[in-house]
């Protein structure tokens, strides 16, 4: 287990004290005001077969922010993280975070300090807000531009952003200078400088129906191999038929190379989905997701930006789309009763170019709500490989997280 600089550790523990501090205030005053913030701890169990050792984290992120009330429109928001490592630190970080811990599985979970965000916001009563500072994006399903939540630190945005509601209209453009990546903010991959832009503009057919068209133009001056432009649309719609409450999603895109990418590319995205929710306790869904590949290397579709997590397994074999493309099949099932949720989902993964197979995998989880503001989560997932490129993989988790207010 690394061993911590006496120094570091009494300045970690200091902050670490002040934080809990404030998070006891802000538990027993009837009023919490204008602050707010979370706790989070996380132990992460990874058997790789790649690697000889099994990588154990144990790790507790402490959010604490203050936002300003409204005046004349405008107001203002603060946030600091702070992500420690507890008990178990024998993981990877990733991205150069953690360059003696080499022969561990990565866990995407560095310790780090951070300022998670700060910006200044204008809005008004005809449904515009402008914003301007280090902030939060999810757009959509997370898919190609999110905020990577599941990850201790959390993937945030420099910029200007626009927002307006009308009617049935909804539109949101932002111009980035730098995405904050969840890697250690010390390291080179910690952050990236951008000239991308975001568009996505969004109607509302009818109750159950909503139709969404983007533009994404990723400029990544740090990396410019993650470099691309999306042009996609997504439909999502629900009906009732023969007893059941039907509801699907169907999206496709188009991605090209923009910016300084160094390698000219055509690649296409295509993802259904189909689920069942008459009953909340037990709603099954069917879907498959395909991101185009092709025979030469360095030219298959891309997601810098995405939640990865939320798609493709939880085992996180397909972070970066494969060469020849990647096609998931997944099936499964949702539910909730009383404070209970749970899920079950397997996947069939495929080479988008040739229908090689890839591997298979199960995902489940358990969450369970002990209070309005606190949560219990176990969660598992198991990938068998069937490609020399792919090593069989296990993951487990045990999360308590607690928001106020």
């Amino acid at each position: 287990m690394k061993r911590c600089n006496p120094t570091v550790c009494k300045g970690r523990a200091a902050s670490l004290g002040g934080l809990l501090l404030f998070f006891y205030c802000g538990a027993v005053w009837a009023d919490p005001g204008p602050w707010f913030g979370d706790l989070r701890y996380r132990y992460e169990f990874v058997d790789e077969a790649a690697f000889a050792e099994q990588a154990h984290a144990s790790t507790l992120r402490t959010r604490l922010g203050l936002k300003t009330d409204r005046y004349r429109g405008f107001e203002a928001l603060v946030e600091g993280s702070n992500v420690l490592a507890l008990g178990f630190d024998d993981y990877n970080a990733g991205a150069g975070s953690t360059p003696d811990r080499s022969e561990y599985p990565i866990v995407a979970d560095a310790e780090d300090t951070r300022l998670s965000r700060a910006w200044l916001a204008w809005s008004n009563d005809a449904g515009t807000r402008i914003q301007l500072g280090r902030q939060r994006i999810k757009l959509d399903n997370d898919r190609f531009i999110g905020n990577v939540g599941w990850r201790q630190n959390e993937q945030t945005y420099d910029g200007l952003s626009l927002r307006h509601e009308r009617g049935d209209w909804s539109l949101f453009y932002a111009w980035v200078a730098g995405v904050n990546r969840i890697f250690d903010s010390e390291v080179d991959a910690g952050r990236h400088d951008h000239q991308s832009q975001l568009l996505n503009i969004g109607r509302q057919l009818a109750a159950d129906h909503r139709l969404v068209g983007y533009v994404y133009d990723i400029d990544d001056r740090d990396q410019p191999g993650l470099s691309n432009r999306t042009v996609g649309v997504r439909y999502l719609g629900a009906a009732r038929l023969a007893g059941l409450t039907l509801g699907w999603q169907a999206e496709v895109a188009h991605q090209t190379e923009t910016g300084r990418a160094p390698v000219d590319y055509n690649a296409d995205y295509l993802h259904l989905q189909l689920t069942e929710g008459a009953r909340e306790s037990f709603r099954p869904r069917l879907g498959y997701e395909r991101l185009g590949g092709n025979r030469d290397p360095g030219l298959a579709f891309r997601t810098p930006l995405a939640t990865l997590h939320a798609f493709n397994g939880w085992a996180d074999r397909f972070l970066v789309t494969p060469d020849r493309g990647l096609e998931d099949v997944y099936l499964g099932v949702l539910g909730q009763r009383g404070r209970l949720t749970w899920q079950v989902m397997a996947h069939q993964f495929h080479n988008e170019q040739g229908g090689s197979r890839l591997g298979r995998e199960i995902d489940a989880s358990l969450s369970w709500r002990l209070a309005e503001r606190s949560q219990v989560l176990i969660k598992g997932a198991r990938f068998e490989s069937s490609s020399h490129g792919l090593r069989d993989a296990t993951k487990l988790w045990a999360q308590l997280s607690y928001a106020w207010p």
